[in-house]
């Protein structure tokens, strides 16, 4: 029988700004997986990288300017910088588990986020997985001609089009599907995913969006991957129409304890369209040296 556990969530106040962490399970012995989103998600998307979202336990860390979260009054887009995702990831991280140690994982601006913080704080990480994750800006496609018009003089336009996004589920799912790999794989998206990530969405800032897309161009933790000591599991699509799968390669190349991971046909929505993703998260977190193996009677995954 699966063991049901209780959800809460967490908000932390940090220089103004506020961070939120949806929390799933108990302590428990092992190390949490810590989770964060991709831009324009939310925290509710980490059920889709467990087996069993109802009887396994995480922690879903909210991205700067992202619902339930907020920005501080008169943040700019210049000052969201690796340094705001570490401190607020790490904020988010002390309010729940304290200096637990802790795997992280994230999906795609979300796996830049998890890199950072490895690099910034590898005391504190015993694994880190990057799904679609960068380390420099280099987004292509619906999302990354949103960022380039952000910083252009029709930003106002695209604010515009993420306060449409939020109220027409017709334009919300275009800009969905079109993170997919092809046209057949956008039309397979689940329509029960959509409606997740559409509920989520309509509760975000557009004009918080706005800052976090114009401040994508100037991320660059290139420099910092070698300090990751913890195992890194590097997964991305290789028809991915955001971020290239040669990017994973780059940064797997430069991450000591590394291992590469290429779903051929998949595209960036690694929920829908990386088979055995779910899988093959949990064989690695098994993997990992700081992790316990499960006994009979435990029924909690963490």
């Amino acid at each position: 029988m699966e063991m049901q556990m209780a959800s809460s969530r967490v908000r932390v106040a940090v220089d103004g700004h506020m961070v939120v962490a949806e929390t799933h399970g108990g302590e428990g012995q092992q190390p949490p997986v810590v989770f964060l989103h991709g831009i324009l998600a939310s925290v509710g998307l980490v059920r889709q990288m467990v087996v069993e979202p109802a009887s396994e336990t995480w922690i879903s860390i909210s991205l700067p300017g992202h619902a339930p979260g907020r920005l501080a009054p008169g943040t700019t887009a210049a000052d969201i910088d690796t340094e705001l995702f570490v401190r607020l990831t790490e904020a988010a991280i002390d309010a729940v588990v304290g200096d637990r140690p802790v795997v992280m994982s994230g999906w795609s601006l979300g796996g830049f986020a998890a890199l950072a913080f490895a690099a910034h704080r590898p005391q504190r990480v015993v694994g880190v997985a990057s799904l679609a994750g960068f380390t420099t800006p280099r987004v292509r496609g619906t999302i990354g001609a949103m960022e380039r018009l952000s910083r252009s003089g029709l930003g106002t336009a695209v604010q515009a089009g993420l306060w449409l996004g939020a109220r027409f589920d017709a334009l919300h799912d275009l800009i969905a599907r079109s993170c997919a790999a092809d046209w057949r794989a956008a039309t397979a998206v689940p329509e029960e995913v959509l409606a997740g990530m559409r509920a989520d969405f309509a509760a975000h800032d557009p004009a918080s969006l706005l800052k976090v897309l114009a401040a994508i161009h100037a991320l660059d933790i290139t420099a910092v991957l070698p300090r990751i000591t913890a195992p890194a599991w590097i997964v991305a699509g290789g028809r991915d129409p955001l971020i290239r799968a040669d990017e994973a390669r780059r940064i797997a190349s430069l991450i000591p304890q590394s291992t590469l991971t290429i779903y051929p046909s998949g595209g960036h929505l690694f929920f829908c369209e990386w088979p055995g993703l779910r899988d093959d998260f949990a064989a690695w977190r098994a993997s990992l040296p700081h992790v316990v193996p499960r006994t009979a009677g435990d029924d909690t995954v963490h």
